[in-house]
């Protein structure tokens, strides 16, 4: 198990669903340890969408580091920015749109869905 990580240790990959242009990168996953969550950071280039989607058993929640977006989760629609944090429960449809500035999302999936 690793107790220590640092941003550098990780490399950015493709984003496992092959969302086009989208990018994790990968900080606590089955490969480094039995953890209760994942978390990674998530790249969203400008222009990008991350369609609707659902995690059937695992919450997603985000904090956005950096860039600006709009979000939908559930029926409900907001911009996204630096400082906000969103929790998307499981089994809630959500999607990603409008990224006018490129996202840089720390994000945590409890259960570990990665």
């Amino acid at each position: 198990m690793k107790y220590l990580m640092y941003e550098t240790d990780a490399r950015w990959e493709p984003h496992p669903a092959g969302i086009p242009g989208v990018e994790v990168k990968k900080l606590r996953s089955r490969e480094s340890g039995d953890y209760q969550e994942s978390i990674a950071f998530v790249r969203v280039p400008a222009g990008s969408v991350v369609p609707v989607h659902v995690h059937p058993k695992e919450d997603d929640n985000l904090f956005i580091l950096e860039g600006f977006a709009r979000m939908r989760v559930g029926g409900e629609e907001f911009s996204i920015g630096p400082g906000a944090q969103i929790t998307v429960p499981a089994a809630v449809e959500h999607e990603i749109f409008a990224v006018s500035e490129e996202l840089r999302i720390y994000n945590v999936f409890s259960p570990k869905t990665f």
